[in-house]
């Protein structure tokens, strides 16, 4: 070949003859390995936890204007506790340079004075009264000004988020980001004892943050952000996490902690004791006012329906009129869950808006008027008998919808072994630790129920305004096990869950769902039974009397926690 004029392209005064050239290349690919510390970080920390979740992007938020006030207040408190922080953790260096002087030099130093500040602000409010939207609105404002150091938003309805389990690795994923000084030590801890995140908590915050507090430049993010703490559903776990807060608020760490959770028992039995009752601040969530902020919302609402509604054309312009809009105000009782589900009750396309609204306000019969619920309650009676409807049915769905989750959740990723033996009838080529995303679809409840494909969903139809149906995934290879054949999913989806809480609560209380309650028990008695009978269906089955029960197993696992669910 020609000699190419890049090979000599400095060169001159010389002459080659009778020669061949051959060109080479090298191209050098460098791959870029995961840290090993980080992946056990990621693996065990629980991101639909946060407020920039998924979960938090598709959930409610608070409209523009809304709960001003209240979101007002906090944000100021956390940005004075962040300067205060900040001002005490410098203090302590000093004190501690001081100390080392005195001991140094052998001369007596004055140490400095602290007074006992609110390290902690409690936001406590009933069910329904939008304290996450509130606390997603203060994390993401903190996060905007650069004082965030983690969040947490417990969760009965997300599978897994109702457990401490994930709770410090996904407070130390989020502070790694936010001060890099405790990257590369974290990362170090981490390699050094690989399993750190299924020992006790109080450990993963000693070695992982109190161990590493010198490093922590005083300016640094100091607010902590944790939402549902009653949604924690252990109590003694519950306990614990405030123990674990309080370490965290007290010298040397020097956090400062955002929370909102109902007014449980145990919860307000904490916060009226010492040592949190000196340190924090409570905020009563229904001393705001919120009529003007409901109306507006119930206003714009039905604005929306008028104009997308498809009988739009015979829904009157002045409708529903001023007065029925404060009669609705004056029901949600400052409950945002009672407007949000009427307008989403109203707001079904199968059925005229204007007959709807008339449900909603007709006098419900042999409504009790002796608790704060009874206009909520009042709409769910309306709601959840729907015309031409199988009740029982409903009934029985709507519990398991509840409790298969429970079952399948006991044990979330990156509990403590102990957890096991909740799991002592599976044999042990299932592993629980991967059961967390247990959130069931419409064709899972008619495959384990043995219904007609679309029964489910036919019957929960007209539930759209307390339920949320999301879209269906097609089928996918899910599992391969030598010796067994490749195993699909029924198809992702359409998952289904409750809109509020306070549907939970309803549905659980005796006094409250009249007809459409039912006891655990039951309801564990019922899928114990519905498993026994598909097992002996499985038994039929058998042409020679032997079933291979590992595979059956296998698949009943697959139906409700399989990988990609």
């Amino acid at each position: 070949m020609a000699p190419s004029a890049a090979f000599f392209s400095d060169a001159s005064h010389f002459t080659i003859q009778g020669s061949q050239f051959t060109a080479t290349q090298t191209t050098s690919i460098q791959s870029l390995a995961v840290d090993p510390a980080l992946e056990i970080l990621h693996k065990h920390q629980a991101l639909e936890a946060t407020h920039t979740s998924k979960t938090a992007a598709n959930a409610a938020k608070c409209k523009p204007g809304t709960r001003a006030e209240a979101i007002k207040d906090i944000t100021r408190w956390a940005a004075a506790r962040q300067i205060e922080a900040a001002r005490q953790a410098e203090d302590d260096r000093r004190v501690d340079a001081a100390c080392q002087v005195e001991a140094d030099l052998q001369v007596e130093v004055e140490p400095s004075s602290k007074s006992s500040v609110e390290s902690v602000l409690w936001l406590r409010g009933p069910a329904g009264a939008g304290k996450t939207c509130i606390m997603r609105e203060v994390a993401r404002i903190c996060r905007q000004e650069g004082v965030l150091a983690g969040d947490y938003f417990f969760s009965t309805r997300v599978p897994g988020l109702d457990d401490e389990a994930p709770f410090v690795a996904t407070i130390v994923s989020h502070l790694i980001t936010v001060i890099p000084a405790l990257d590369n030590p974290i990362r170090e801890t981490i390699r050094c004892n690989p399993t750190i995140f299924k020992q006790a908590l109080d450990l993963q915050v000693e070695e992982l943050i109190s161990n590493h507090t010198a490093i922590i430049p005083p300016q640094t993010p100091r607010i902590l952000v944790v939402d549902g703490f009653d949604e924690c559903r252990d109590q003694s776990q519950r306990k614990h996490l405030l123990d674990l807060l309080h370490s965290l608020v007290t010298p040397p760490h020097f956090f400062r902690v955002v929370m909102a959770s109902r007014p449980e028992y145990d919860i307000r039995t904490a916060f009226d004791q010492p040592p949190l009752e000196s340190m924090t601040k409570i905020l009563h969530l229904e001393k705001y006012e919120a009529s003007g902020e409901i109306y507006e919302f119930l206003s714009e609402g039905f604005a929306r329906i008028r104009k997308t509604h498809p009988a739009r054309e015979s829904i009157p312009a002045e409708w529903p009129g001023q007065a029925t809009l404060h009669a609705l105000t004056d029901k949600s009782s400052g409950i945002f869950a009672y407007p949000s589900t009427v307008i989403k009750y109203i707001d079904n396309p199968r059925h005229h808006p204007v007959d709807l609204l008339d449900h909603v306000l007709k006098p419900p019969p042999a409504v009790s008027s002796g608790h704060p619920f009874t206009e909520l309650d009042a709409l769910y009676e309306i709601i959840l008998n729907p015309p031409d409807t199988d009740i029982p049915r409903m009934k029985r769905i709507l519990h398991l919808i509840m409790m298969i989750p429970r079952l399948l959740g006991t044990v979330p990723a990156g509990s403590s072994p102990s957890h096991r033996s909740k799991f002592s009838f599976m044999p042990d080529f299932i592993d629980p630790y991967q059961m967390t995303n247990t959130l069931l679809s419409a064709p899972q409840l008619d495959g384990f129920l043995s219904l007609r494909r679309g029964t489910t969903e036919m019957t929960l139809c007209d539930l759209h305004s307390v339920l949320s149906v999301t879209e269906p995934i097609p089928p996918s290879p899910c599992f391969h096990n030598e010796g067994y054949e490749t195993m699909y999913s029924p198809g992702r989806g359409p998952w289904i869950y409750f809109h509020h809480k306070t549907l939970e609560d309803y549905l659980c209380s005796p006094q409250r769902a009249g007809n459409l309650y039912q006891a655990q028990d039951d309801t564990c008695s019922d899928i114990l039974a519905v498993c026994v009978h598909n097992m002996e269906l499985w038994d039929r089955e058998s042409r020679s009397g032997y079933v291979d029960y590992r595979k059956k197993i296998v698949k009943i696992t697959l139906i409700f926690s399989g990988p990609g669910f």
